[in-house]
């Protein structure tokens, strides 16, 4: 009686795996039909059956399902992202048998249909890819994104992270855009648009005012990309703006010191060194910016100025002078200063005849020199400009 009912036990539990290895079949033959709804009926039935919910068929003909309800229109990603978690969870119970299988290349007919070869995983890259082109041609930069991100996170692919990231860029998608920047810059594979993944971290950094990030990036970019000039310029500018002018003074010695003397690299030391107020060195790094290119206005600025304010300077001591000799023989070196800022304020307007900043501190220049008649016309033709 016992082994009779053993036997009988037995025979129904049998009946119940054979049951449900019959759902799936069902499943299988459904999905073959075209009949994707009744296909996942079915095998969300096997998926929660403790006799099949191990099986990888389960979850293949699940993912399956759902990537032929995406193609239809391809509007609806969320059902590829269903269908690629199907997917994943097929290769968790199956290995790499299962992966190969859902990774065989599909066969598409020219509009993008599907004629044969994988159904799987590589189809639904082809999908995704083709649907993320079409989104972006038509500037639906925030749909073709959703597109690109997920073909991007269902490989390895440089490409498609840089895709990615440049529709999330251009859907001012901050976050998202890092996300796929940052892998696009952390790979090893020589790649056309690295250095645009570069600008765009650097240009959403600087947006949001995130000057350490900024700086990391810029840093990395340098490092990558050591003979272009650009980055040593952002890295400058973003100094400047993180108030780290010693910094970013120091870092364009290194940098002049190492062979970039040009005339635009010794204006920006002068500039800072200008900004410092270290008027001696600015002076010093603008003439040497004029020595490289005499007619370099920002340069000639510089050299005016630095020279105008070491006389202004010499002129606030004359004043706290009571002793009169002692105070013209200060007055003098003031005006000295003056004479030697004047004809690199008179040249900034040569060449630039509209040059309001150069004709105020020359105005000034004018009237410490007494020479009243130039000083008169220049500040008539201030009047003029600004009063346009």
């Amino acid at each position: 009686m016992k082994k009779l009912f053993f036997t009988a036990l037995l025979l129904c539990v049998v009946a119940g795996v054979y049951g449900q290895k019959k759902v799936l079949k069902s499943a299988e033959k459904a999905f073959k039909k075209g009949e994707y709804a009744e296909a996942l009926t079915l095998a969300e039935q096997c998926a929660n059956d403790p006799e099949t919910k191990d099986d990888a068929g389960v979850y293949t003909i699940l993912g399956k399902s759902k990537l032929f309800q995406f193609q239809a229109d391809q509007a609806n990603v969320e059902l590829a992202r269903e269908a690629y978690a199907y997917f994943l969870t097929a290769i968790e119970k199956g290995g790499e048998k299962v992966k190969e299988d859902l990774m065989t290349v599909p066969i598409l007919n020219g509009e993008g249909q599907f004629l044969g070869g994988g159904d799987g995983i590589a189809l639904m890259q082809e999908l995704l890819n083709r649907a993320g082109n079409a989104a972006f041609e038509t500037e639906d930069y925030a749909k073709a994104h959703e597109y690109f991100s997920l073909s991007a996170d269902s490989q390895e692919n440089i490409v498609l992270d840089f895709y990615a990231g440049y529709s999330a860029y251009s859907a001012d998608m901050n976050e998202p855009a890092l996300k796929y920047y940052q892998k696009v810059i952390q790979s090893t594979e020589e790649f056309e648009n690295t250095a645009y993944a570069y600008n765009g971290m650097i240009d959403i950094y600087l947006k949001n005012e995130d000057l350490d990030n900024a700086l990391t990036v810029i840093k990395k970019a340098q490092e990558k990309f050591p003979e272009e000039k650009l980055y040593k310029d952002y890295e400058i500018d973003v100094l400047i703006k993180a108030d780290k002018l010693d910094e970013a003074i120091n870092g364009l010695k290194k940098s002049i010191a190492e062979g970039s003397a040009d005339e635009v690299a010794y204006y920006t030391l002068a500039y800072l060194q200008w900004s410092s107020d270290n008027f001696t060195d600015a002076l010093a790094s603008a003439l040497k910016a004029i020595e490289i290119k005499a007619d370099y206005g920002d340069a000639l600025f510089i050299a005016g100025s630095a020279y105008f304010n070491q006389g202004a300077e010499l002129l606030k001591e004359a004043n706290l002078i009571d002793d009169n000799k002692a105070y013209e023989a200060k007055k003098n070196e003031a005006k000295d200063k003056f004479k030697m800022a004047m004809p690199y304020f008179e040249k900034c307007i040569e060449l630039k005849p509209d040059d309001v900043y150069s004709m105020n501190p020359l105005s000034t220049v004018y009237d410490q020199l007494e020479m009243d008649e130039k000083r008169d016309a220049i500040l008539k033709r201030i009047e003029e400009l600004e009063g346009k």
